[in-house]
């Protein structure tokens, strides 16, 4: 598969998951915040679980800690930054009702 059907695939799931994320809080009543926060939590323990079906062992796993943890910190606060900064120059067509 080429890249840029990888890059197109990537984008297709990002937009699934939010819509379920949407659907699911309306269906729940919770509130967008409780959404997202299921959201990110889903996201962190769906790589937890990449991490370690990748390592093998529960040492390897451990052994990898701290390089994967930064990693994925780094990844997080890289796309905080560029949502946030993309939100700053869109907001009202994004926040228009």
């Amino acid at each position: 598969m080429s890249e840029e059907n990888h890059d197109q695939q990537f984008w297709q799931l990002i937009d699934q998951f939010i819509r379920h994320a949407n659907e699911q809080g309306e269906a729940s009543g919770a509130p967008p915040h409780v959404a997202g926060a299921a959201l990110l939590f889903a996201a962190t323990r769906f790589n937890a679980y990449l991490l370690a079906h990748n390592a093998g062992s529960a040492e390897q796993l451990a052994a990898s800690r701290a390089e994967s943890l930064e990693y994925f910190r780094g990844q997080f606060e890289k796309m905080m930054e560029e949502n946030v900064t993309d939100y700053e120059k869109n907001f009202d067509k994004y926040m228009a009702p």
